[in-house]
């Protein structure tokens, strides 16, 4: 049963770049609600948007498989000098318009970490490399503990300095991180185990899927708004 609910909660996910949602089930927390963002940042500020990408199926499975109700699943991206990023398996090029679409609207919050501290995108590149060599490789992956949500927290304070996200760390952490750590918290050890293996065993190729998917969308929005740079970064797509 949980072999088949993992497939389920993972084979929906594909759907997300694509797919908008239309609505959520009853859960847990509720979803935070949407503040209008602030003023505009400056080019080379650092901003962490927070979607909520849980579709009615994912978040009804989700409570299936982690016996607890799930009201929504955040999403993080982070931005800086007119690009954005995320990590699903691998640290990639994202846009605001492909994410909203699988939120089904615009981000719940949007946070300004203030200046990059890092002066050129150069140097931006090379940290992201060495993050996706290192703390964020493929293997690293962990649909509960080390995901998109992680990898972005991680990469804004690297970008902008820890204390810059200080007045929000606790609702980060609370709201955002804990959405997906605490997912198996009902969960005696041994059936946490369990899941999380077989969640692992499923997502080398759901997520590698997901990733198709999200790059065939970036691809052809990068046509449509004639952005070379853009699909330089998402690269040649795989033959089906």
């Amino acid at each position: 049963a949980a072999e088949m609910a993992a497939i389920i909660v993972l084979g929906a996910a594909l759907g997300l770049a694509v797919r908008a949602k239309v609505g959520r089930p009853g859960g847990s927390f509720e979803p935070p609600a949407r503040e209008p963002p602030g003023e505009a940042p400056q080019p080379r500020d650092v901003v962490l948007k927070v979607y909520d990408i849980a579709t009615p199926a994912v978040a009804q499975t989700l409570s299936l498989l982690t016996n607890k109700p799930v009201r929504w699943f955040p999403k993080l991206t982070v931005s800086v000098g007119g690009r954005t990023w995320s990590y699903d398996g691998e640290v990639e090029r994202t846009v605001d318009a492909i994410v909203e679409n699988a939120a089904g609207g615009p981000a719940l919050r949007t946070l300004n970490a203030g200046p990059c501290l890092l002066a050129t995108d150069a140097e931006v590149d090379a940290l992201l490399d060495s993050m996706g060599a290192t703390d964020y490789t493929p293997e690293e992956y962990d649909f509960f503990y080390r995901n998109c949500n992680h990898f972005c927290l991680d990469l804004t304070e690297r970008l902008a300095g820890v204390e810059r996200l200080a007045a929000h760390s606790e609702w980060l952490d609370t709201r955002v991180l804990d959405e997906s750590n605490s997912l198996l918290s009902k969960m005696p050890e041994f059936q946490q185990s369990l899941t999380r293996g077989v969640t692992r065993q499923v997502q080398k190729v759901i997520v590698k899927a997901w990733r198709k998917e999200w790059k065939r969308a970036l691809a052809e929005y990068a046509e449509e708004n004639g952005d070379p740079e853009l699909a330089a970064a998402v690269g040649p797509l795989e033959d089906e």
